[in-house]
């Protein structure tokens, strides 16, 4: 990387009124990335393409004059000179990345893996699996990851719930319940950072935190509800019941079904409810996916 043979770098990054994409969000993407002797620095893309005056620019923004300048552009030499800087190209080929920044524009799904992480994370769309317990949740968010080649989110709350199973007082009280939830979110976030094809599956989230605080306080929680996904998949409890040694709300399912259902459809998230055997759950909620791997064109 060019971080490594120097001392600073300093990476341009131009900015265009059209552009989809803010250059802060894009300069916050970079920065994530990138070691921390590299500085990020916005400019204006209102030049005309010669390399005069973007020589003269860069002399301008940046706050030291560059002894050295990356590119992959046939360009490179010509503005590297005329700051009195030495111009080291980098790829020129296209052989490490065979493709351009436009390429990856006008198909951003196909090219979801090569973004920086920070990136994936916030252009992933959502897919979360909601349910009662002993629906199939788990093993279709797993089973839609596995067939996408892509993250999938476990259920925190299940884990949280076995730690403390031994306790002699099983109380809870709202403030767990809060920090489940906003467990569950970082969790995804941070998975989303790996996400492929622009999608990332969620066994869970804060919707079902809220439903559960409601079936142990019996009362609605507070506002700990997380930002609605992009869809909702709700898995019917149209099977058997089946305790898997942590189990314990079998009379209430229908009921916390029906309450997700409720608070799925106030979100303004897209919702599908799927039911049947899990091969059919998957045939469907695969259609239902697949749309969400494409992106508009980007500018």
């Amino acid at each position: 990387m060019s971080a490594a043979q120097v001392e600073h770098l300093y990476v341009l990054l131009c900015e265009r009124t059209d552009q989809t994409l803010p250059a802060e969000l894009r300069r916050r993407w970079l920065e994530d990335a990138a070691p921390t002797n590299v500085t990020v620095v916005v400019t204006p893309d209102d030049l005309p393409e010669e390399n005069e005056p973007w020589a003269a620019r860069t002399l301008d923004v940046l706050p030291v004059k560059p002894d050295l300048a990356f590119t992959s552009e046939s360009y490179g030499d010509g503005w590297a000179a005329l700051m009195g800087a030495m111009h080291l190209p980098v790829d020129l080929e296209r052989a490490t990345y065979p493709f351009s920044a436009t390429e990856i524009r006008s198909d951003l799904g196909a090219h979801f893996h090569y973004l920086v992480p920070a990136a994936r994370a916030d252009l992933s769309r959502r897919v979360v699996l909601i349910g009662a317990e002993s629906t199939g949740k788990s093993t279709l968010a797993e089973a839609l990851a596995l067939e996408l080649g892509t993250t999938w989110v476990p259920e925190h709350g299940r884990w949280y719930w076995e730690g403390r199973r031994h306790l002699g007082n099983q109380h809870w009280d709202s403030d767990e319940f809060y920090r489940i939830a906003m467990a569950q979110r970082s969790l995804e976030d941070d998975l989303a950072r790996l996400a492929i094809n622009g999608v990332v599956i969620a066994d869970t989230d804060g919707l079902v935190t809220a439903v559960w605080h409601e079936r142990y306080l019996d009362r609605a929680g507070p506002s700990f509800i997380t930002p609605s996904p992009d869809l909702y998949l709700i898995c019917s409890p149209d099977f058997a019941w089946e305790q898997d040694g942590t189990r314990e709300s079998e009379r209430e399912r229908q009921w916390m079904h029906e309450r997700m259902v409720e608070l799925a459809n106030k979100s303004g998230a897209a919702v599908q409810v799927l039911s049947g055997p899990h091969v059919e759950r998957l045939v469907h909620a695969l259609e239902l996916v697949h749309p969400l791997t494409r992106f508009s064109p980007l500018l």
